[in-house]
């Protein structure tokens, strides 16, 4: 098992991780860095657990909206795809 190092807040953590996750592991501590600036700049500092939580918060709520936009047009396109199918089958 891997361990990669993070920096949140100006804080440093050690987090382990499967073995080429370390990357992935940075990337996604660096959005949550970057979303835990951005609330200190708007509301200051609220405590270091609560920050990292609303940030977490945050991030999850995006990436909830994104997954239904992604969702909505996989129907929309499956609903086209099948009506030009339909439209060109030979049965």
């Amino acid at each position: 098992m891997a361990e990669v190092d993070i920096t949140i807040n100006g804080r440093s953590y050690r987090i382990s991780c499967k073995d080429g996750e370390e990357e992935r592991i940075k990337s996604l501590s660096t959005l949550i860095n970057d979303q835990v600036q951005k609330l200190s700049e708007k509301i200051g500092q609220l405590g270091e657990a609560r920050m990292i939580l609303l940030a977490s918060l945050v991030l999850l709520d995006k990436s909830d909206e994104v997954e239904k936009e992604a969702e909505k047009i996989i129907s929309i396109t499956s609903e086209k795809i099948e009506k030009l199918a339909k439209k060109f089958s030979y049965e």
